[in-house]
């Protein structure tokens, strides 16, 4: 009787240990391939020298100015390979302007348009969606 009562009491100790560890468990973020495609337009002012679009998720890098940079007033179409969680992107957008001045922002959405800027404070963006 003893035995069967430590096997018991055993087999529930190892069920609730196991149900823990279940529940403590990381679960595993689920990626799947996919792109963005952004229109850049340049409304600060200056010549911008350098745009780079990252895929934070995954090493995809795509760099793209025009020869002679982006002039004030000029639009530029990018589009970059991306890991999605949820059809979400996380995407780091940098510029860098004549003069060296840059700034970096995430980006969430999937499209849109990304205007630059210069605000009170320095350098900004402004994010669109599109049809917006």
């Amino acid at each position: 009787m003893k035995k069967k009562m430590f096997i018991l009491v055993l087999a529930l100790v190892i069920a609730a240990v196991a149900i823990v560890c279940t529940s403590c468990a990381k679960k595993e973020e689920t990626f799947e391939k996919g792109k963005v495609s952004y229109t850049i337009v340049n409304n600060t002012g200056k010549n911008v020298t350098a745009i780079t679009l990252s895929d934070m998720r995954s090493e995809n890098k795509m760099e793209s100015i025009p020869d002679g940079g982006l002039a004030d007033g000029e639009s530029v179409g990018i589009e970059l390979p991306a890991m999605l969680e949820k059809n979400a992107p996380d995407v780091l957008f940098s510029f860098t302007v004549e003069g060296g001045n840059n700034l970096s922002v995430h980006i969430s959405q999937k499209s849109g348009t990304i205007t630059m800027l210069t605000g009170n404070d320095g350098l900004t963006t402004r994010i669109s969606e599109p049809g917006k």
